[in-house]
């Protein structure tokens, strides 16, 4: 397999790639003109536009890694990455191997729980991520929250904070605001998961790694979590090559 990876993504996640560019054909690019349209693209953050555009353009194979879904909460830096082909979330499901739950740190995993006052709607960021599914931002949130008020339940908005500083809100608080909801509804928020971890019911807009397990209640979560845990691995898993194995076996 030959892969290119943004040099930009090199140098800020240089973490993700060792195996990769030890064991395979790697091509680092800059910019749009040194982009080979039979290499497969692994991309993470920065958002780069030329990689967006020839991706889109060109119907490019790729994998994009960023924040795993669950147990990151447990460190400084994240510690869990995901691993999504072809698309920006493991919205896939695969044929599992051996089990992988054991890899998962399900300290905040609890029974179902009907209780709630209001629907949590959890809005993403007006960013280059979002512009990826080709909405605009202020139309679509505009429409999505006079629908969903329009339900009659009460409904709970919470903007995703951007910046460093949003820790705390991120992990500490937030998951009481979705103990306290009836509903979780997000775009593409990894916040779905943590949610129906919880025991909550969550509604997707966009895409998500639990899509398939939207809108239901008080089912067996195992293959869920058998799911993600075929989709995020931790970085010891990306340096021995584990994470790329289990990769192209479950997700291709």
């Amino acid at each position: 397999m030959r892969f290119q990876i943004p040099a930009e993504t090199l140098r800020r996640r240089g973490q993700y790639f060792p195996y990769l560019l030890k064991n395979f054909d790697c091509k680092i690019i800059n910019n749009a003109e040194e982009v080979e349209f039979n290499r497969i693209v692994v991309w993470g953050t920065p958002f780069d536009q030329y990689i967006h555009d020839a991706i889109k353009l060109h119907d490019l194979e790729y994998y994009y890694m960023d924040n795993g879904y669950i147990g990151n909460w447990n460190y400084k830096k994240p510690w869990y990455v995901r691993i999504c082909h072809n698309n920006l979330q493991n919205a896939k499901l695969g044929t599992p191997g051996k089990s992988r739950i054991h890899t998962l740190e399900l300290d905040r995993f609890e029974d179902w729980n009907a209780d709630g006052d209001y629907n949590l709607f959890m809005t993403p960021l007006d960013n280059k991520f979002f512009s990826w599914f080709g909405h605009n931002y202020d139309t679509w949130r505009a429409e999505t929250i006079a629908r969903l008020e329009a339900t009659g339940v009460p409904l709970v908005i919470r903007d995703k904070p951007g910046g460093r500083a949003s820790r705390s809100m991120r992990f500490d608080e937030l998951p009481d605001i979705m103990r306290r909801a009836k509903k979780i509804i997000t775009h593409h928020s990894i916040g779905a998961v943590e949610a129906m971890c919880l025991g909550k019911p969550v509604e997707i807009l966009g895409v998500s790694a639990v899509e398939h397990w939207q809108n239901q209640f008080g089912f067996d979560r195992t293959p869920m979590l058998e799911h993600i845990a075929h989709c995020q691995f931790s970085r010891d898993e990306l340096e021995d090559g584990t994470a790329w194995k289990v990769t192209m076996e479950y997700q291709q």
